[in-house]
């Protein structure tokens, strides 16, 4: 049966008790139902801020711009970040990268992403750094 028609139920009960001369029966329901209500309010507020929660996730989801190596965030025609992948891939974190002459530098998981070449003059300087090991991950 419904909630809404058991708590009905439960009201003419109530109305029938008091009709009845059994006042301190119709207290005792009226307190229950009071209990019962509040834990229904507790519950909706609690879905709510879920809700919430979930549409706030959905926004950030479709705000985040992954550029191959690491995450930026576009709000309102704006860029901002850059974030690191591995912490948003694995924890939906976003933790801003600190930015360093050749690198950037994750201080959440300690994550490494090497700035990008622009223009022939760095393309050419990083040919020579390519057969070094770079780490990527720093304990």
């Amino acid at each position: 049966m419904a909630l809404d028609m058991v708590k009905g139920m439960e009201f003419k009960q109530v109305l029938e008790l008091i009709q009845s001369g059994k006042p301190e029966q119709a207290r005792a329901l009226l307190a229950q139902l009071q209990e019962s209500f509040l834990n229904l309010c507790q519950e909706n507020e609690n879905l709510r801020r879920q809700m919430d929660e979930v549409t706030q996730i959905l926004n950030l989801a479709e705000s985040v711009e992954f550029d191959g190596q690491k995450y930026w965030l576009n709000e309102q025609f704006r860029k901002k970040g850059p974030y690191c992948q591995v912490c948003y891939d694995r924890d939906a974190l976003l933790v801003r990268l600190q930015e360093h002459d050749k690198h950037w530098h994750c201080q959440g998981c300690g994550n490494l992403y090497l700035k990008r070449a622009q223009g022939m003059e760095r393309k050419q300087g990083l040919r020579a750094v390519q057969g070094k090991t770079i780490p990527l991950f720093v304990d």
